[in-house]
């Protein structure tokens, strides 16, 4: 299940990385349109990877 939450809720910063970690990407709207996406580091760094191959 995506994780889609508004910007304002960066406030409980422990919570959104707690859902970064279950291998997901947290992503943020602002205004109700998606806006930015957290995700972990090392996810990130595989897909980059993955695309450049």
């Amino acid at each position: 299940m995506a994780n889609i939450l508004p910007v304002s809720d960066l406030r409980n910063y422990n919570e959104v990385l707690k859902n970064c970690q279950k291998g997901e990407p947290v992503y943020l709207t602002k205004n109700g349109r998606g806006r930015f996406v957290v995700m972990d580091i090392e996810d990130y760094e595989r897909d980059r990877f993955l695309i450049a191959q």
